[in-house]
């Protein structure tokens, strides 16, 4: 990927500060008769904190990740959070060699019984010579595992862009984005990106391994989800004529359905624009969203589907213009769909939260912060439970630090 645009975009976000002024306000539209309600989360996260994530156990707890930089050291940590408060954040993993990433960065996931967790680490001294490791949480001795390399192949070539998702009796999917195609003999580049995915137990043992599509763009994230009949992922494809829609591949009695495009947007561009799709299900109800710029027009788009994510209605359009995407999707137990988007109109960004009934009807926008159209404020990620959407992001200013929101919306 090193003759991409997105090679260019993809540096380490803690090479960048700059300062700008959060402040939290709510301005629901009253579309509906129900107002959201916006409240800011006191923050376990220290400063000189980032690239955080939100995610939900079975029961609806909701735990915070996040990295902390000082000198060459990353460490990986994370929260629950419990009767309002948050617990003392624990170690995952920590490293003087990991690859952290404004767009690329660690996960957790959390089973019933339990986690698993990523970060990237440099295999060689290439910029993008770096593999997924992964550790997975022992119950028994209340530790985490030491850091597995997901993939076999062994070839020091990028590898990452992960989505991870609990399956039963303990085991996690994993997907990723992988590069061993990419590299041959005298570190040439001569094939593509691939998409790959796998099954792992508690001790982090591979137990099904799988190339879901052998050609797609080099760096915009994956997302997964879990529907009725299994597995889904969706990502951004690319063509041989550098198309780079939105695709999407499931998990179907004991196979991979042939991927598919959500919607044929026909965006043509020369360069990974490292902005990827976001996917929530509940049961038969999958919601995808997506950004796309065909003809130099920047869209945020959702489609909804009512089979499992066999099919897809057309796509209904969230924002246009000022946005630059860096979406997120999450489905609440009411059955509407939340969107998080960037709108880009100046002089500063927002985070925007979108609300949408199961028939992608719009009920409410909420601005969720002021942040940056740069780069360095990264990605907003959301996740919800019961009707509530918790938001996390990175403030930026004299030091980074990690923030999270609760949007209440009314039943």
């Amino acid at each position: 990927m090193k003759n991409l645009v997105g090679a260019v975009l993809l540096q380490p976000l803690f090479t960048f500060y700059f300062a700008v002024c959060i402040c939290f306000v709510c301005m629901s539209s009253k579309l509906q008769a129900s107002d959201a309600k916006l409240e800011l989360i006191a923050s376990p996260a220290p400063l000189n904190s980032s690239l955080s994530r939100v995610v939900t156990d079975s029961t609806g707890r909701v735990y915070l990740s996040w990295v902390t930089q000082k000198e060459a050291m990353a460490t990986l940590f994370y929260s629950t959070l419990v009767n309002g408060a948050w617990s003392a954040p624990e170690i995952i993993s920590r490293g003087t060699d990991w690859f952290n990433n404004w767009a690329d960065f660690p996960s957790l996931m959390v089973n019933k019984d339990s986690m698993a967790a990523h970060w990237l680490r440099m295999s060689a001294a290439g910029t993008y010579d770096y593999d997924v490791q992964a550790a997975f949480y022992n119950l028994d001795t209340n530790d985490w595992s030491e850091g597995i390399t997901i993939h076999k192949d062994g070839i020091s070539a990028e590898h990452g862009f992960v989505s991870m998702l609990p399956m039963s009796e303990g085991q996690t999917f994993i997907s990723w984005l992988d590069g061993r195609e990419t590299i041959r003999g005298g570190n040439e580049e001569t094939g593509s990106m691939t998409l790959r995915a796998g099954i792992f137990n508690k001790a982090g043992e591979t137990v099904s391994e799988w190339e879901l599509d052998h050609r797609v763009c080099d760096c915009c994230q994956t997302s997964a989800a879990m529907s009725s009949t299994g597995p889904l992922v969706v990502y951004r494809d690319r063509s041989e004529k550098e198309i780079r829609d939105i695709y999407f591949t499931r998990y179907v009695n004991g196979k991979w359905t042939e991927p598919t495009a959500i919607h044929n947007d026909g965006w043509e561009i020369a360069g990974c624009p490292v902005n990827g799709p976001s996917v929530a299900a509940n049961g038969n109800q999958v919601a995808v969203s997506w950004f796309t710029a065909k003809d130099d027009a920047p869209m945020v788009k959702l489609a909804i589907s009512n089979d499992g994510g066999e099919t897809f209605s057309a796509p209904t359009l969230v924002a246009e213009q000022n946005t630059n995407g860096r979406v997120g999707t999450t489905i609440l137990e009411s059955g509407n769909i939340a969107v998080s988007w960037m709108d880009t109109e100046e002089p500063r960004a927002k985070i925007m939260l979108t609300l949408y009934n199961a028939e992608a009807k719009l009920l409410e926008n909420t601005q969720i912060a002021t942040s940056s159209a740069s780069r360095r404020s990264g990605f907003p990620v959301i996740v919800s439970a019961g009707n509530d959407v918790y938001v996390t992001w990175t403030q930026i200013g004299s030091a980074m630090q990690v923030r999270v929101a609760r949007v209440i919306y009314s039943d």
